[in-house]
């Protein structure tokens, strides 16, 4: 055999996206998609996988006795489901730090022009819904510039997704392309999400390509990789916001959670970074069947209320991780969460700002997700495929998505709220990780079929329209 033939053989192989690879500290000992616990069984139970990370997480034996204590009276607090104010609702206070929220979060004075194309677009929307007049202003993109992390948490969203060994990434130029693109739709806000944006040795250069002099730039990062030179580079580059995730008020659940010790503290280490360099912070928490009523989330309440940071929370979805867990909030558990919530000013749900009205889905309308790869979503828990900018423009991909699928009208959270979707986008979620708008329609036609019941009206005169004219051009 000769030497060049041997050569190539022997040749590595080529790592399709060098720039997101996980960085050495990854925690990447558990591969099982399933359950992020390598020492627990799977289990409908987050809090009972939990209990069996708690060795993994902690190694000192009186921190394990009282992480496991923590656990049996969340477990407690969660099968008796009562709500506990320890804390008396100031209406006027409430009404006041309400605007002195949508100020400090919302309008970026020292970027040119940006207040004025702010002001504009809400004008526009709230034109357009009063009127009813079937158009909606882009708020922006939100980017996952990498499904790649360093964490392994137990929602995670990401590991059904990453197919960074296949498909290639989206670079710097592509961003730079698709964001010209989506600011002709109006859009004004960007950001980058993940996996973990910081595992993405490119991150600075994704952000750059969103223009951070004219437009609102976004971070949302777990806080494990953010260091003064991020933080830093970040300001330079015109980050507004950066948004850490939290799961608890108490150090020990939110690192048992991230399966990641010191990570609450390095969250910590984060915020005063982003206040040395004039970065605003947001929290993002994920509110669950078995985190709602307990004392480590009313701990993150008043973490919020005392630091004077917007808490945002997400209603959790049955996907990535929380797949086949037993996470969804039923009616009386989103009443609870409103009667929990209700004393404290810091605290929103992610769905209560928009250009056209004030309660609802932004998805597909305002706000679109995009993956490391180009394709476009409704949202980062929606795995419905509408279209990919790698292929077509952006304002094609967004066009048909508005006439083809529910999302072309303001609705309540499609994974958390709305029953007759749940029974449609989950079932077709056990088959594949994601799916395109053709194989969402067919089944949710075959349930609306079956249960008698027209579930989005406004969706279903679209499609009969178009079978109508496919009809008529076929007797042609």
């Amino acid at each position: 055999m000769s030497n060049s033939a041997t050569a190539v053989q022997t040749a590595p192989k080529q790592e399709l996206n060098p720039f997101s690879a996980p960085l050495p500290d990854a925690d990447l000992a558990d591969k099982n998609p399933l359950a992020p616990s390598i020492t627990s069984e799977i289990t409908s139970s987050v809090l009972e996988a939990m209990q069996g990370d708690v060795e993994r997480v902690f190694k000192d034996p009186e921190q394990q006795k009282k992480v496991f204590q923590m656990l049996v009276e969340a477990d407690e607090q969660t099968k008796a489901r009562k709500v506990v104010n320890t804390k008396t609702e100031e209406p006027f206070k409430k009404f006041l730090t309400l605007w002195k929220i949508r100020f400090k979060y919302g309008i970026h004075w020292k970027k040119p022009l940006y207040p004025f194309r702010l002001i504009r677009n809400i004008a526009l929307g709230k034109f357009y819904n009063f009127f009813k007049i079937k158009k909606f202003v882009l708020r922006g993109i939100e980017f996952s510039g990498t499904y790649r992390c360093n964490f392994r948490c137990h929602h995670c969203l990401c590991i059904r997704l990453d197919q960074s060994d296949v498909r290639r990434e989206m670079e710097p130029d592509d961003y730079k392309r698709v964001v010209k693109e989506a600011m002709a739709l109006g859009a004004t806000t960007f950001g980058i999400e993940g996996g973990e944006p910081f595992v993405h040795q490119q991150w600075a250069e994704i952000l750059e390509a969103c223009q951070g002099n004219y437009n609102h730039l976004i971070i949302s990062t777990n806080g494990w990789l953010f260091d003064e030179e991020k933080a830093k580079k970040a300001a330079e580059i015109g980050v507004d916001t950066i948004n850490f995730s939290l799961d608890s008020g108490i150090s020990e659940m939110h690192d048992l959670f991230r399966l990641r010790f010191g990570s609450f503290d390095r969250v910590l280490n984060g915020i005063k970074l982003c206040k040395k360099y004039g970065i605003k912070v947001i929290i993002n928490t994920v509110v669950h069947r078995e985190n709602i009523y307990t004392d480590h989330f009313r701990s993150l309440l008043d973490f919020c209320e005392k630091e004077k940071l917007l808490l945002n929370t997400l209603f959790a979805k049955g996907v990535g991780n929380f797949k086949g867990r037993d996470v969804l909030l039923d009616e009386q558990a989103i009443q609870d969460y409103e009667e929990v919530i209700r004393p404290y000013n810091y605290v929103q749900r992610h769905l209560n700002y928009n250009y056209g009205k004030q309660f609802g889905c932004p998805g597909t309308k305002e706000m679109i997700n995009m993956t490391p790869y180009g394709d476009v979503l409704n949202c980062a828990n929606m795995h419905i495929y509408l279209g990919n900018v790698m292929d077509e423009p952006l304002d094609k991909v967004r066009d048909n998505a508005l006439k083809k699928t529910p999302f072309g009208a303001y609705h309540s959270c499609f994974l958390a709220d709305d029953p007759d979707f749940m029974n449609v986008y989950y079932p077709l979620l056990e088959k594949k990780p994601h799916f395109s708008i053709e194989e969402f329609n067919e089944d949710l036609d075959e349930y609306e079929e079956k249960n008698n019941k027209v579930v989005y009206p406004e969706l279903k005169a679209t499609k009969d329209k178009e079978r109508q004219e496919a009809a008529a051009l076929a007797k042609e």
